[in-house]
């Protein structure tokens, strides 16, 4: 069986927070946080405003890395929780998952836009590099939201097509398309969830993909730009695509518990094809 160590592995239980509904579809958010990557550290902003907010997450290491941000509880310490990801990351409370980029390849960069409220966040990777996680190497950094006093977009643009994540399936409103565009990703599940995709390698097909090891070369699968990190219930993201033709798997890896199987083993995989 596959073991894909691309998702991130955030808080066992994290609590529901309600999404913005989609703006009018001209509409682009607000204002941008770049966060650039490294071997193991992250360059980025110590704050950025409230609103509609693209999350540019650009890659100058030279493995694949991930932007995950988490919301900290009004009452938890944020030495603890850093401290806490760092020794546990699934075991981590007072932390809800408000999304990220979930993918950006070696030299290249991902887009996500987000609605962030006031407060106090975590940027991390939690990819796994040699046994550890990259957060635990110095991949983890605060963030501070603002209040805006000024009227700013607080609401998600409209796109075409919509990707509904619920326990345990994966389901497109349209077809996805060769070329750039946005994409809604919305958790409708009662468990947390994200969305990692990959493109297949010649003609694999998703039996032979699930008798892979995760490891052994060539590898039958690709990872791809894009996706979107662990979403809390209710939560949702507009993530940016630029596929080209091919066929691709949409999947998430997260696991419920340490004891429970991760999600695509439970249905929560989709092969769709891009012309």
């Amino acid at each position: 069986m596959r073991t894909i160590s691309v998702s991130a592995m955030v808080a066992a239980a994290l609590a529901a927070l309600p999404y913005a509904v989609a703006a009018p579809a001209h509409m682009a958010a607000a204002r941008t946080l770049v966060v650039i990557s490294y071997e193991y550290a992250f360059q980025a902003p110590e704050q950025v405003a409230a609103g509609a907010v693209t999350v540019r997450l650009v890659n100058r290491g030279k493995m694949g890395h991930q932007a995950a941000l988490l919301r900290l509880d009004d009452s938890s310490s944020l030495v603890r929780v850093m401290r806490s990801l760092v020794a546990d990351t699934a075991h981590t409370s007072g932390v809800h998952g408000i999304g990220g980029v979930e993918s950006a390849l070696p030299g290249d960069s991902g887009e996500t836009i987000l609605v962030l409220r006031p407060g106090r966040y975590v940027i991390v990777c939690a990819y796994n590099g040699g046994g550890h996680a990259h957060m635990s190497m110095g991949m983890i950094r605060p963030l501070t939201v603002t209040a805006d006093a000024m009227n700013v977009d607080s609401m998600l643009p409209a796109t075409p097509v919509t990707v509904r994540l619920t326990d345990y399936h994966v389901a497109l409103s349209g077809p996805l398309h060769a070329g750039r565009q946005l994409v809604r990703v919305e958790n409708d599940g009662v468990q947390r969830h994200h969305l990692s995709i990959m493109r297949f390698v010649g003609r694999t097909s998703l039996e032979e993909l699930d008798k892979w090891d995760g490891e052994s070369k060539p590898a039958p699968i690709e990872a791809v730009n894009g996706g979107t990190t662990v979403l809390d219930a209710g939560r949702a993201s507009v993530v940016a695509l630029d596929l080209r033709p091919g066929r691709y798997l949409l999947e998430c890896s997260v696991s419920n518990d340490a004891k429970s199987k991760p999600h695509y083993m439970l249905g929560m995989e989709r092969v769709v094809a891009i012309r």
